[in-house]
């Protein structure tokens, strides 16, 4: 649940009221995607419809997103069967552009005319939750009434308390364009795990596929680096879930997977950080901010054009890829290069209930809908959403389900699924309280390494000072 977003730096809600102390678990380690979440023992929901409460009235539960135009179109078609399927509950379905989002809720917290459950922009999630704003939907998972989920897609406070689980899980990758490559008689990007291009290794290949006016190529006498017309590959950045993954493949990142350690001022994060700038400043193999004005919009558009050859961004991008395959695109998925190690970071759309409800029993009925993945299959087709559960990663009837449709293409199995069980490190979101107000700092403090008038290392040696403190006080708010 994550097209058309993450080109946008995402303003965070207004100061809520203080809560909760710092102190999470996880692993230093990928996260192991088969680690069953709690309740795991339990029986799971069955697929068929359940029934909702009698109350002998209908009732109506508001349910708020930030969806785009195809994927708001595929939830559409969920709560349709919602409906049908629960004849004294009708849903209110309000879908709110991505820019107004965040400010829209911060809006209906404040005059307390919040929906009954909503998506929520990840790093709102433990902002919320420290307000006591949010429902503890622990006992649905433990009693077994929810299918248990993968534990990378698990939002939790410190002391505990389950928000819920993303809608989808997300890992960031590398698509192509396949033409391309074919033309330029190079072998496609590597699709498994442990064949994954060193970052020196796609550097090569960046330079082999950028070319100025004249046909010239990165390093070749008499390259034009001011009137490029084919880029090599266009690493995102605009948030810094884009570039942690090589950060952590160097040796470092932001936080460490426990949360208890801070890690941006680690000399393998530095490295990796001005390795991704220099791609654009350097190497000349990627667009500037400047220069990205004047491409097409979306991934998609982007590959199509024949302007980019790869780009790195999320799985949900296969969204965005779908419309263009009847315009002959053709598309590819590929692991990201590595520096020490393999590394994706996961992301995903929290599904959140509110206290505020004054129907929990019809809410929780549109929850657990809404997190059955047999439900929500229109948004897998798309292309959007990753499946969060176990299985379709393993059984080979939900995997062939999951991948029928065309923008999935043949080697996603190995460059998508079996990628996110062996590389996957969750984004802080997931178990940091602070990860807004330091990405606060952090993301426009990084603006003048992107444009190459800073070096990594100075502009995160000025942030340190604000940004520990922030790290150090645990707080969300």
């Amino acid at each position: 649940m994550r097209s058309l977003r993450k080109g946008l730096k995402v303003s965070t809600v207004t100061t809520l009221a203080l809560g909760l102390m710092v102190g999470c678990s996880s692993t230093n380690t990928p996260a192991s995607n088969g680690t069953a979440a709690p309740g795991a023992n339990t029986p799971a929901s069955k697929s068929a419809p359940t029934k909702a409460a009698d109350t002998g009235e209908k009732v109506t539960i508001r349910f708020t997103d930030w969806a785009n135009n195809e994927e708001a179109k595929s939830t559409r078609i969920s709560l349709d069967a919602f409906e049908a399927a629960h004849p004294n509950i009708k849903v209110d379905y309000q879908n709110v552009a991505l820019a107004e989002f965040g400010a829209k809720l911060s809006a209906m917290a404040a005059s307390k005319t919040l929906p009954d459950i909503s998506t929520m922009l990840e790093a709102q999630a433990l902002k919320y939750a420290e307000s006591d704003i949010l429902m503890d939907l622990s006992s649905y998972y433990k009693d077994g009434s929810v299918t248990p989920k993968l534990e990378s897609n698990k939002f939790v406070t410190p002391d505990g308390k389950l928000l819920g689980y993303s809608a989808a899980n997300e890992i960031i990758l590398l698509h192509y364009n396949k033409d391309m490559f074919d033309e330029a008689k190079i072998p496609y990007p590597p699709a498994e795990t442990e064949k994954a291009w060193t970052w020196d290794q796609m550097l090569d290949v960046a330079k082999k596929l950028t070319k100025d006016k004249g046909g010239k190529h990165p390093g070749e006498a008499g390259f034009d680096a001011k009137n490029i017309v084919q880029y090599g590959i266009n690493v995102s950045h605009s948030q810094d879930f884009f570039w942690t993954p090589f950060a952590i493949s160097n040796g470092g990142g932001e936080v460490s997977q426990d949360g208890k350690e801070l890690l941006l001022d680690k000399p393998e994060t530095i490295e990796a950080i001005q390795k991704i700038a220099d791609l654009s400043n350097v190497e000349h193999v990627s667009p500037t901010a400047a220069q990205s004005s004047g491409l097409p919009g979306d991934v998609g558009q982007l590959l199509l054009s024949k302007k980019v050859a790869m780009v790195t961004s999320g799985q949900w991008e296969l969204v965005n890829i779908n419309p263009q395959l009847k315009n002959g695109l053709k598309n590819g998925i590929g692991v990201l290069p590595i520096f020490k190690k393999p590394a994706t970071t996961n992301t995903g759309t929290p599904m959140v209930v509110y206290k505020s409800t004054k129907h929990p029993k019809e809410t929780i009925e549109l929850y657990k809908w809404l997190m059955d993945i047999e439900k929500n299959l229109a948004n897998i087709d798309s292309g959007v959403w990753m499946p969060t559960e176990m299985s379709w990663y393993t059984d080979p009837e939900k995997i062939k389900r999951w991948t029928q449709s065309p923008v999935h293409p043949p080697e996603y199995k190995t460059a998508v699924i079996d990628y996110a069980l062996k590389a996957t490190y969750p984004t802080p979101w997931f178990f940091l309280p602070t990860y807004s107000r330091i990405g606060d700092v952090l993301n426009p403090g990084l603006d003048q390494v992107w444009l190459g008038t800073k070096s990594a290392k100075d502009a995160i040696a000025e942030m340190m000072p604000k940004i520990k403190p922030i790290f150090d006080s645990g707080k969300a708010n």
